[in-house]
């Protein structure tokens, strides 16, 4: 496992979709502060964001780049894992006795170190950077910081995992993105909530949203939650990379 794991860190480095969109998530994630920044030093009269004293980093987040991001991280790690269907490497090194389950638990462990990378550039580069731009904010416990950061990258590995378990039934790049895109975006989260509103009610309905990692990625917009929280988003990344591997072992390629 750990040389697929190898194999798929040095192909991202070169994998020009990833690049692509890991440099514009960064890029976004910075604008904000150097934008406002820049404003108050340059006289521009121009509000980027209009919030009190005292709010928190999390809170600026989520008002910025908090939204997009986590999008974007979905699409460049299902683009990434695409890449061995679309272009058939993966039936050059899957050959091997154990490969299938190799790749499958690969996949799972890169979709944890770029969630958590994107979470941790996330919140480090908002904190320098919204301090520096002049904004009053909220002292960070470092607890704070590090449950945020874990909770963000289980809720959002837990989508992508989904979204692998799309890939290798379809072995099609445009359905792992599409489906990244509509599970992160609560697409298929809110028809679900829907049917089981029509069928339930609505209170009903209102009860299973607080059991699905939708809540869970909606609230880390605002602040981290208590530990033990984020628990949907973790069945549902060991439950879906599960899949994924027996899929792997059961399908030709």
């Amino acid at each position: 496992m750990l040389s697929m794991l190898r194999v798929m860190l040095f192909r991202a480095r070169r994998d020009t979709a990833f690049l692509v969109l890991s440099l514009m998530s960064a890029a976004l994630v910075v604008f904000f502060p150097l934008f406002a920044g820049l404003s108050k030093v340059l006289a521009l009269n121009i509000v980027v964001i209009s919030a009190p004293p005292g709010l928190s980093v999390f809170h600026f987040i989520g008002m910025t780049s908090g939204t997009l991001l986590p999008w974007w991280c979905g699409i460049a790690l299902a683009s990434l894992l695409s890449a061995d269907f679309k272009t058939g490497a993966v039936k050059n090194y899957l050959q091997a006795r154990g490969g299938r389950a190799s790749w499958a638990l690969a996949a799972a462990a890169i979709t944890l170190i770029v969630s958590a990378a994107f979470a941790i550039f996330t919140y480090a580069a908002s904190d320098v950077g919204f301090r520096l731009a002049g904004y009053d904010l909220a002292p960070t416990n470092p607890l704070d910081a590090v449950r945020w950061v874990v909770q963000m990258a289980a809720t959002l590995s837990g989508y992508v995992a989904v979204a692998t378990l799309a890939i290798t039934i379809t072995r099609s790049e445009i359905v792992g993105i599409l489906a990244a895109v509509l599970l992160i975006g609560g697409a298929v989260e809110q028809v679900l909530l829907g049917l089981y509103s029509l069928a339930l009610g609505p209170s009903a309905a209102t009860t299973l949203y607080e059991h699905m990692p939708i809540a869970d990625l909606s609230a880390l917009r605002g602040s981290p939650l208590p530990w033990g929280s984020c628990v949907e988003g973790i069945v549902v990344f060991v439950c879906a990379s599960a899949l994924v591997a027996l899929v792997m072992r059961r399908r030709k390629l």
